[in-house]
Formats: structure tokens, C-alpha cells, sequence
């Protein structure tokens, strides 16, 4: 079972908001948005977008998107939509979902997977047809400067030395933006399209030009190998995501195993 934030949010914590926003707030030194007395601040923004990595539409998107709950919210206290039956009966179901949800998130984070090279092979050999790709994919290096100078530089130190050496010299580098090593990409995954078609053209282990993006970011790609869409990579190309997949494989077994367990210790009657 493989609980998602998202599918919490929209199935059980939706009816949970609204309870919290009945708290009158007090005003704080600086918020984003606000509608009536409730607020929106840097911080609780965060915790909705989950990540520091985002674009200005997004963020402008999430914004709407709390002044629109708060609106309906304040229009549901007008009518007396908390004191109705049907809500208070919603917040019951939705606290119990709530509570199992929480339950197997606490027991997910006691297990621990026994991952060696030998039973993530085995995995992949067993399941090799769910790793066919859907869409052309490429194996490579990628890093990105804030400075052109220094992602020339770094190509420059890349042809002469390899990958490793020329990380290790630059990893320091305060110009350093984002780096990945051996990283494994579906085509639709690889941003900004200009990376893309410079990938398309490269032979393994050849070195792109100095690519510069809209952000004013500076990127310089290895293509390492190409794989093409109905193939199956090579173990090693994907071992990254063999080991996720056999994860969740794993914990999900697991968690069927827990709850059975729980199945043993209660008593269950079914009358039909």
C-alpha cells in the first residue's frame, strides 16, 4: 500500500480543514494572502507546495487556491453548514480514516527492507516486462552553474579528466546549482526541451555544449547511453529504481502481513 500525500489531502484531510480554519488567527507581521481573519504565510504556503522547487505559477495556483477554500469556508459558517448533521457525521468518518491512515504511516516507517544486489537482480529478473519503457530514455550526467564561466570551465575539466574528477574539483564551487550523476530520464522528464535536443544528438560518452536556460542557468550534459521506447534497460542502468520499486513491493507486503495480523487480534463478525 503506498499511502500518497496528495490522496491523503483530497480524501481525508479536506473535511479537517475547515475545522482548522474556524480558529480565529491572529494577525501576523507579514502573510501572503489573507480572507477576513484567516491567513496565509510563508510558512503555511510551504507546507502546502511540499517543495522549495517550484515556478511562480504554481505558487500563484496554491494561493488561489487557499483564497478559494477560505471563501467557501467563511460563506459555510454564514450558512451553518458545521452544525449540520451531515458535516459532523463526514468529520467522524474522515477522523477514523484519518487515524488508520496514521497507523500504517507509523508502522511503514519501522521496516527496513533487506536490499542487496543479489535480491534487487532477482526482483528485476522477475518482473523485467513491468521495466519495459514507455517512452525513448537516456543515462547521464547533468550539472548547472549560475555562471557561464565556470560551466565552460567545467567542460573544459570534464573532456581532459572524466565525470568524477571534474565534480570533485567543481563540487565546492558557489556557482553550483544542482548536479546528478548517472541519473536515469524518460524523455518527457528532461527540462528544458533544448537539453532534450541536445541529448538526441550525442553519442555515449560525449559532452554537450554549455546549455543556457531561461533561468539564467548554465548546463553542461554526458550522455552516457540512449535506450529506446519497448526496450528493457540493462540492471545497472536502473538500479536506482529496481531498489524503489522493490521498496514499496516490499513494505507493501509488508503492511498486507500487519494488517492480517490485526485481522487475528480482533474480534470480526460479518452477519448476512
Amino acid at each position: 500500500m503506498h499511502l500518497h500525500k496528495e490522496i491523503l489531502i483530497k480524501g481525508i484531510l479536506i473535511p479537517l480543514i475547515f475545522l482548522y480554519a474556524c480558529n480565529e488567527q491572529k494577525k501576523p507581521d507579514s502573510y501572503i494572502a489573507r480572507v477576513n481573519d484567516s491567513y496565509l504565510t510563508e510558512e503555511k504556503l510551504s507546507e502546502l507546495i511540499d517543495s522549495q522547487f517550484v515556478s511562480g505559477s504554481y505558487r500563484t495556483a496554491i494561493i488561489r487556491s487557499w483564497i478559494k477554500q477560505e471563501v467557501l469556508f467563511s460563506e459555510a459558517l454564514k450558512q451553518g453548514i458545521l452544525e449540520e448533521k451531515n458535516f459532523k457525521s463526514t468529520i467522524e468518518k474522515s477522523r477514523r480514516q484519518l487515524a488508520s491512515v496514521i497507523i500504517l504511516e507509523n508502522f511503514a516507517k519501522t521496516l527496513v527492507p533487506e536490499i542487496t544486489d543479489e535480491n534487487l537482480k532477482y526482483y528485476f529478473e522477475e518482473n523485467k516486462s513491468s521495466f519495459k519503457l514507455a517512452f525513448d530514455s537516456y543515462l547521464l550526467n547533468r550539472i548547472s552553474f549560475s555562471v557561464n564561466e565556470t560551466a565552460v570551465q567545467f567542460r573544459t575539466e570534464l573532456i581532459s579528466a572524466g565525470w568524477d574528477s571534474a565534480f570533485s574539483k567543481f563540487s565546492k564551487d558557489t556557482s553550483l546549482i544542482d548536479v546528478s550523476s548517472s541519473i536515469f530520464l524518460a524523455e518527457q522528464d528532461i527540462y528544458p526541451v533544448k537539453v532534450l535536443r541536445v541529448l538526441e544528438g550525442l553519442y555515449p560518452l560525449e559532452i554537450s555544449i554549455v546549455i543556457p536556460d531561461d533561468k539564467g542557468y548554465y548546463s553542461v550534459v554526458q550522455l552516457i547511453e540512449k535506450y529506446s521506447a519497448h526496450s528493457v534497460p540493462p540492471f545497472e542502468a536502473i538500479k536506482k529504481e529496481v531498489e524503489r520499486r522493490y521498496i514499496l513491493a516490499s513494505n507493501e507486503s509488508a503492511i498486507e502481513n500487519y494488517i492480517d495480523e490485526l485481522y487475528n487480534k480482533n474480534e470480526i463478525e460479518i452477519n448476512n
